[in-house]
């Protein structure tokens, strides 16, 4: 018997070195991956920049191209209604100017070459205005040899040129960004492989412990034949231990569910008291930016207070229902709110893990919050839909639909 406890002793200090060298292991490559992460994310916002640049000079050489067609079809047919096109590019081709220079203020160069575009803008307006004011005069003939010229085809030449060499150099950065992101993407790749085969060889020391304790509990059961007769006396005084260790053991369970929903509501308790002192802070607060940052945490702290109060744990001390979660947390944040938009939920009886669940509830709060901060300003009024269905194979579709203001250019008219 003191050879089996000492085999034990020493399975034990093993799994304790094990567990050390696992969780150093598992630290190095976590970080390794938040590291990963984060360049991934830094070469993806890069890559949209681009893009974005790229569309900007597109919709800049259009509206140019928007002010030639205006300007020809006018001279060709002597009908008005082709210079609205005229005129809506000539309105917005100067916005879409001063647009390309915001998103290029990182890079000089570009910024440059863009600024330089301006004055070719402005030559090649001009000489449509004036050509259009002698057409309009009446002297056609003056006109027609005004354009003749060519001045203004060779100001839309350089704007073209402009414009492509601006393209060319975007394309050259977007091919270099793409390339970074690929290597950090493959850094990430490394770092969670590492993750992978860190708990892949944990599990298979986990074995090997777990085939030497069997091996040692094998031995100890043979040893234990030996004195069968003496566990027989004893069986009858261990069964009435064992019978109130039970009872005893049921008594703590119960107890110990009491205590964790109790340290739930203790939680959320403790949530709004943090919501206490950003509100706090809010008061005292003079700088704009700061205002917001804290009424944005406020606003998801007291979501996440709402969903931990509201908590209806099971059985398993794991699953909750989303649909009436995310309907009281919606009402606890439709009461702190300002306005009369209606929030209607619509999500059928789901079951889900306590801590998913949550996360939904706040990942909807923002999205609801969004909608009335964007889709109903200046205290306007509407309706707001969150519906949460199932998916037939697996998974589910989150929809939070307003009835607001709109988005430029998505079919809506907006302020």
């Amino acid at each position: 018997m003191t050879q089996i406890r000492l085999q034990e002793v020493v399975l034990q200090a093993g799994t304790g070195r094990t567990i050390l060298i696992w969780a150093a292991i598992a630290i190095t490559s976590g970080l390794s991956a938040v590291v990963g992460w984060y360049w991934s994310s830094s070469g993806a916002k890069w890559l949209t920049h681009t893009v974005q640049v790229e569309k900007r000079l597109g919709d800049l050489l259009n509206a140019a191209l928007d002010l030639e067609t205006g300007h020809r079809g006018y001279f060709l047919t002597n009908d008005p209604a082709y210079l609205e096109p005229y005129e809506a590019a000539k309105s917005s081709v100067f916005s879409v100017h001063s647009n390309l220079l915001e998103l290029l203020k990182d890079n000089p160069e570009q910024m440059t070459l863009v600024q330089s575009m301006r004055p070719m803008i402005e030559q090649r307006l001009k000489i449509l205005e004036d050509s259009l004011a002698l057409f309009g005069a009446g002297k056609t003939s003056e006109a027609i040899s005004f354009i003749k010229i060519g001045r203004g085809k060779q100001a839309m030449e350089n704007l073209r040129t402009a414009i492509a060499e601006a393209r060319d150099k975007e394309e050259i950065y977007y091919r270099e960004r793409e390339r970074s992101f690929q290597r950090q993407s493959f850094a990430l790749l490394v770092a969670l492989l590492g993750m992978l085969l860190a708990t892949a060889t944990l599990a298979l020391v986990s074995i090997s412990r777990e085939r030497e304790r069997r091996e040692t509990v094998e031995a100890a059961a043979r040893l234990l034949t030996t004195s069968n007769q003496e566990l027989e006396r004893r069986v009858d005084e261990r069964t009435a231990d064992i019978e109130i260790e039970k009872s005893r053991a049921e008594t703590q369970r119960e107890r110990a569910e009491g205590l964790l929903r109790d340290v739930t509501h203790r939680i959320g308790n403790t949530l709004a008291l943090v919501v206490g002192f950003i509100n706090l802070h809010i008061r005292h607060a003079r700088d704009p930016q700061s205002i917001e940052i804290l009424s944005g945490a406020r606003t998801r702290i007291q979501a996440i207070a709402s969903a931990q109060r509201r908590l209806n744990v099971t059985n398993d001390l794991e699953l909750v229902r989303i649909d009436t979660l995310i309907d009281a947390v919606l009402q606890d944040f439709a009461s702190t709110t300002t306005g009369e938009t209606a929030i209607v939920v619509d999500i059928p009886p789901l079951l889900a893990a306590a801590q998913f669940a949550t996360s939904l509830c706040v990942l909807t709060q923002e999205f609801v919050m969004n909608s009335i901060k964007h889709a109903f300003p200046d205290g306007r009024t509407g309706e707001i839909k969150v519906s949460l269905r199932e998916l037939a194979g697996g998974g589910g579709v989150l929809e939070i639909v307003d009835n607001g203001r709109g988005m430029p250019g998505l079919g809506t008219p907006a302020d």
